[in-house]
């Protein structure tokens, strides 16, 4: 799977001139691309749901194999009901975007981030925070769950019970 994206991408190419204005771009694709994907649940259908917050947490070694692992999540409720934290998938195309953004940006300069956090509010205001280190789950730890928890800390941080 991940050899199919690098294809992909080998064909599309990423120029080493890259500068801020395109990473900017980039992240806006990347964004809207993950949007677009969250309908795509793991264990439930979408149907007439409204999303208030979505997070994904992306590990990539590509030099080490071309190794990577994705958790994303969804809080998003039914007209009138409660607030669910939902699993979703994200597409090739945006596994794509999201590498290419990587590649964009070792070219300019910047150090090869290994983790990428990615938080998008229904408002349009998103976060990229990015890590430099060992990925946790790349490297053995399968249990590693950032994501766990999304909901209850959503809540929290805006006082709802």
């Amino acid at each position: 799977m991940f050899k199919r994206l690098m294809a992909v991408l080998r064909r599309d190419g990423t120029k080493s001139s890259d500068g801020p204005e395109n990473i900017a771009a980039l992240q806006d694709d990347v964004v809207l691309s993950v949007v677009a994907d969250r309908t795509d649940l793991q264990d439930h259908e979408w149907e007439d749901r409204e999303w208030v917050h979505i997070a994904v947490n992306t590990e990539l070694l590509v030099e080490d194999g071309r190794r990577s692992s994705t958790q994303t999540a969804v809080l998003a409720h039914r007209p009138g009901g409660e607030l669910e934290d939902l699993d979703f998938r994200l597409s090739m195309a945006t596994k794509a975007k999201i590498l290419a953004l990587r590649n964009a940006m070792s070219a300019s300069g910047n150090a090869v981030w290994t983790i990428a956090d990615i938080t998008i509010e229904r408002d349009g205001v998103y976060k990229f925070a990015f890590g430099y280190g060992p990925p946790p789950r790349l490297n053995g730890d399968l249990l590693h769950a950032p994501l766990k928890g999304s909901l209850e800390r959503y809540k929290a941080g805006r006082g709802l019970n």
